[in-house]
């Protein structure tokens, strides 16, 4: 089953999702209102292009705002300054809302997608998403009643994909949640479930797990990212198909590292017989080092 967000195919390597306007992104003005730092903003999506072009990892970006005002201010600017997919990931259902209606608006449904439809996104929600012709999805599985991957299974195959259906979500990817560190081998067994069961892609957040140490002032900055880096290679390895890796910023840290990890997993299955395309990370990024 092919699937696809925007203008980017899920399946030979993961693709990396960032993030742009969270609580302590210094980009933010207002939060209130999406006032940015534009110069700013350009140049942090400038340096993710050339990571793109360096590395040969595709690429999306996780708009989330706390108002609807600043949800139609940050799609509206983010369209114009990128070709990345944009998954709406509001903290709110009225931001979320606004941000399919805008979408709609401005022709982008195509290229947007949601982030994220769960067992408790409401009626009224589905029926937005379906009104605003957005065709893909993040389908959220993180649920204290589903930890284990057979009941992450369970979640989905008992009516969260049909709901998914009913709103006209076409194309699907299963974000199996991850709490804390006790949680990132059970992340990555039901990566390998979902994809083997269902066909579906699968991924999730290791940064969620990496800065709660960070954010306790437990370690360093450091650390932390040695420790961002470590959780996105056991995710790798599981066959991630997406990795929602933190802030934008933690691009310039992130992808080389993701793309050495690629690149020999490509090795391997190159040696396996498999073909490998010439804009893969193996080719793109590691056999030029």
């Amino acid at each position: 089953m092919e699937v696809r967000l925007g203008n980017v195919k899920f399946g030979d390597v993961p693709i990396m999702i960032g993030s742009l306007f969270y609580k302590s992104d210094k980009k933010v003005i207002d939060h209130k209102r999406g006032d940015v730092n534009r110069p700013a903003l350009i140049k942090e999506l400038k340096s993710v292009s050339k990571l793109k072009e360096k590395t040969g990892l595709l690429h999306a970006l996780d708009i989330i705002a706390e108002t609807p005002e600043a949800m139609e201010k940050y799609l509206a600017t983010v369209a114009e300054l990128t070709d990345d997919p944009l998954l709406i990931g509001g903290l709110n259902e009225e931001t979320r809302i606004a941000g399919y209606r805008k979408a709609c608006e401005l022709g982008l449904a195509g290229r947007c997608g949601i982030n994220s439809v769960s067992p408790n996104t409401s009626e009224k929600e589905l029926e937005f998403i379906k009104d605003s012709k957005i065709r893909f999805a993040i389908v959220q599985t993180l649920d204290p009643a589903a930890v284990y991957p057979e009941e992450k299974l369970q979640v989905l195959k008992g009516g969260l994909l049909d709901r998914c259906r009913e709103a006209g979500i076409t194309d699907v990817a299963v974000d199996v949640g991850i709490i804390d560190f006790t949680s990132v081998w059970l992340a990555a067994e039901s990566i390998k479930a979902v994809k083997n069961e269902l066909g579906l892609p699968a991924g999730c957040a290791p940064s969620n797990v990496a800065y709660q140490p960070l954010l306790k002032k437990k370690v360093s900055k450091r650390v932390a990212r040695s420790m961002n880096v470590a959780l996105n290679t056991m995710i790798q390895v599981a066959g991630a198909d997406f990795i929602l890796y933190g802030p934008l910023k933690a691009a310039g840290y992130i992808f080389e590292a993701v793309a050495t990890v690629e690149g020999i997993k490509a090795y391997g299955e190159r040696l396996r017989g498999r073909a490998v395309e010439k804009s893969h990370p193996l080719y793109k990024f590691l056999a030029k080092l």
